[in-house]
């Protein structure tokens, strides 16, 4: 059963970082492009518990999710330090909702990026989304939100695979990852 993603919509009034377009995004220099992500990976990475915080940081991920469908954003994106701070909210956060849009987010630059760059932990994140499939595998709708982001993510090293002459060692991908991928597939 494949469920279909509601469109996301993040409240203008209430994100706590100024909701750039996808263009001004992608055309930033580099000093306000950093400015941006050191307040984005700041509040990703805040540890407050309360449940205003954790209403900013889904308001964030939700923000993050339409700018990241824009090519120039995305491989921004996955190329700068907020990819292994939005690794970080996947293995920590006590909340699912949050986990499951960053794994939303992590699904949409990783379909959505145009290049890849050397140093991005991808097998980290392939690793990471292959053991939270498999300790929480008969929660069905977990297995919904966090399976896509292992399939871009399985995806884009293919393709850079197929790219490239040398294989790189931040693409390795895990036996276990398709372990996990075909019991998904073979048990629903």
């Amino acid at each position: 059963q494949i469920m279909k993603q509601v469109p996301v919509r993040y409240d203008l009034k209430t994100l706590p970082i100024p909701a750039y377009s996808a263009e001004k995004l992608s055309s930033m220099k580099d000093a306000d492009w950093n400015d941006f992500l050191q307040q984005a990976s700041s509040l990703l990475d805040s540890t407050e518990k309360n449940a205003g915080a954790a209403r900013s940081k889904l308001n964030l991920l939700y923000y993050l999710c339409t700018v990241a469908v824009h090519k120039e954003v995305a491989s921004r994106l996955i190329n700068s330090q907020l990819f292994p701070v939005l690794i970080q909210q996947l293995r920590a956060a006590a909340n699912w909702d949050i986990r499951a849009k960053v794994a939303r987010v992590i699904a949409l630059l990783a379909l959505h990026t145009s290049e890849l760059g050397e140093k991005v932990p991808v097998s980290e994140a392939i690793i990471l989304l292959t053991e939270l499939i498999r300790e929480n595998f008969r929660n069905s709708k977990l297995k919904q939100c966090l399976l896509p982001a292992l399939g871009e993510l399985l995806y884009l090293v293919a393709g850079e695979e197929g790219k490239k002459e040398h294989p790189r060692e931040c693409l390795v991908v895990p036996s276990t990852a398709y372990t996990v991928l075909m019991r998904c597939l073979r048990e629903g």
